[in-house]
């Protein structure tokens, strides 16, 4: 017999050898909960890991969602997220803006959503990178904002630091509110 040939059978024999306990355990019933308390304790319709969304308007794609792990509510309507990303899109199907952050949350139905934590916001069209600690979308209201601390670094160097902003969609009308501290080159 050649070397293949017992490599054949010893993989049918690992796998024979491998079912014979998991057919044993269909016999057996158990009371234990499928998951951990933790989990349980979250409250979450839906637990998932990995999640991706696509956000569309009239059929046609606005964007793309991506969390590390996503926690559905349905009673409220709520995906609560964990290492988030939020890519919006032209209608040509090119990537207009990219946001991430450590969580968020969104609404089922509305797409508006909400990103906290390390909060970057980059534009595509332009290279212009602004963060805050939170950044609310509104699609139905053309509308992107903070309210929070905002730094917006345009890709020359030039730094506007600011208490809030607020743009369009397009990101043709992005005003920094209270603009202070230094303008100018990074590092200069």
């Amino acid at each position: 017999m050649t070397m293949a040939h017992n490599k054949i059978r010893t993989i049918a024999t690992v796998v024979v050898v491998g079912l014979v306990p998991l057919f044993g355990a269909c016999q057996e019933t158990t009371d234990a909960p499928v998951a951990a308390p933790e989990l349980q304790e979250l409250g979450a319709d839906l637990v998932y890991y990995g999640m991706e969304s696509f956000l569309t308007a009239e059929g046609v794609r606005e964007g793309r969602v991506r969390a590390d792990t996503a926690y559905t509510y349905a009673e409220v309507g709520e995906v609560h997220m964990r290492g988030m990303e939020l890519v919006l899109y032209e209608e040509d199907g090119r990537a207009r803006a990219t946001i991430t952050g450590r969580e968020g949350e969104m609404e089922d139905g509305s797409d508006r959503m909400v990103a906290r934590g390390d909060v970057v916001l980059v534009v595509h069209s332009d290279g212009r990178r602004i963060e805050t600690a939170e950044l609310h979308y509104d699609p139905g209201r053309d509308r992107i904002w903070s309210d929070s601390t905002t730094v917006q670094t345009l890709p020359g160097g030039r730094v506007t630091r600011g208490t809030a902003f607020e743009s369009d969609l397009d990101f043709n009308e992005v005003r920094i509110e209270n603009p202070r501290g230094s303008i100018g080159a990074v590092g200069g």
